[in-house]
């Protein structure tokens, strides 16, 4: 998710890192690495060039109910141990098992959802697909065959539920971001574009312009616009669907990335930041 205000808006809100809210932010946080030299960046004398904009850290809305999660699955199996204790023991149990895996999956595919520019694909969720499926069917087998299979299964679901973790922890570790450059639509040509892009307009739009695979990620360009001034962003999607910050150290295709960004047509344009968004430290 953008900061609220214009003020805001390419640095982050102070308070995502505890921060008065009258301090702002660093131009440069940690592990964050620079621009390629080819990219022109705004100066206090000159707003011209790329600028990085940070969104809303994904820890904010998913780590409270994430933590929440295995206390719900590991009471889900207590009405089963001692049974009888509760109206419909099957009931409750199915209920506590359904809600510790909700309170994982909606609130991650809510962070990625408010996400600009992140894909809605519900099976690319860091969520281990394999595991529940397989632990479904060993449920389904114990009403059937014996009871044993369903202890199997209840411990397949443990180990979904730790490799999800290992995949959200994943995400976690490169920072959401993108880079945006103001831009006239009118000066936009997908064909100068290179062969690693796949071309979806040939002209700007608001929206996805061009992607280009990277591994198990992407490079996506897209269209976007704020008050009277169009934009053109890039933004580097993960194998799970979620923004992250092209320009970091722990990026695991900072390479392909950066390879790119040197070839990328547009270094600058012409079109100047407006200046009730963009802000610049008093040594800048």
């Amino acid at each position: 998710m953008e900061a609220h205000g214009d003020r805001n808006w390419l640095r982050g809100d102070p308070s995502w890192w505890r921060l008065p809210s009258t301090s702002p932010v660093p131009r440069m946080r940690p592990s964050e690495v620079i621009f390629p030299e080819e990219f022109t960046t705004p100066e206090a004398e000159s707003r011209f060039g790329w600028e990085r904009q940070r969104m809303r850290p994904l820890a904010w809305t998913v780590l409270k109910p994430l933590a929440w999660s295995p206390f719900f699955l590991i009471a889900s199996v207590i009405p089963l141990l001692f049974t009888g204790s509760t109206p419909d023991d099957q009931a409750v149990s199915g209920s506590l098992f359904i809600i510790s895996w909700l309170l994982l999956i909606l609130p991650v595919a809510n962070a990625r959802n408010n996400q600009p520019t992140s894909d809605d694909s519900l099976l690319a969720l860091p969520v281990d697909w394999f595991s529940i499926s397989l632990g479904l069917i060993f449920f389904i087998f114990h009403i059937e065959y014996s009871p044993i299979l369903g202890w199997l299964s209840y411990a397949i679901f443990w180990v979904a539920f730790f490799r999800s973790i290992k995949m959200i922890s994943d995400v976690f570790s490169v920072p959401p971001a993108r880079i945006i450059l103001p831009i006239d639509r009118e000066s936009w040509n997908s064909t100068d574009l290179s062969s690693d892009w796949v071309v979806t307009e040939k002209i700007w739009k608001n929206g996805q312009i061009a992607v280009a695979h990277l591994g198990s990620g992407k490079l996506t360009l897209h269209g976007m616009s704020r008050g009277n001034t169009n934009f053109m962003s890039l933004s580097y999607i993960c194998r799970f669907g979620f923004v992250q910050d092209c320009l970091f150290v722990n990026n695991p295709e900072s390479e392909g990335i950066f390879k790119l960004l040197r070839e990328f047509p547009v270094t600058s344009s012409e079109v100047e930041w407006p200046a009730n968004l963009i802000i610049f430290d008093e040594e800048e």
